[in-house]
């Protein structure tokens, strides 16, 4: 991924966030990594819950769904659509884990774990 940086003097910082190390915090997923280039800077993406509903909502854009169109072949369409059917039935199984409670008393037994509502 690439990000353009005023502040910096007109450059632009290449991204590897497949690389990323992704923790979840307390309100946000963390991604952590490296910069890799003009120069090795750390760095942090901080991305909350209102975030994922306007990255969703991108990605299923109009002009997102016609630029991925134009540059996808048949194997990576269909990793994009295991991606997707991946994230649905786990976005499903964890929902209906916390809908149960299942998801807070996993979390109790865990030690110095605290259960936290999502």
């Amino acid at each position: 991924m690439h990000f353009w940086s005023e502040g910096l003097g007109d450059r632009e910082l290449v991204m590897g966030l497949g690389r990323a190390k992704i923790e979840r915090k307390a309100d946000m997923i963390s991604l952590t990594g490296i910069v890799d280039s003009p120069a090795p800077w750390e760095y942090e993406v901080k991305i909350q819950f209102a975030d994922w509903v306007t990255i969703l909502k991108t990605a299923t854009s109009r002009d997102a769904c016609d630029f991925i169109a134009a540059h996808v072949r048949v194997p990576m369409l269909a990793r994009m659509a295991w991606s997707i059917i991946r994230f649905v039935v786990l976005l499903t199984i964890y929902r209906a884990a916390h809908v149960t409670g299942v998801y807070r008393t996993a979390q109790a037994a865990l030690p110095g774990a605290s259960a936290k509502k999502i």
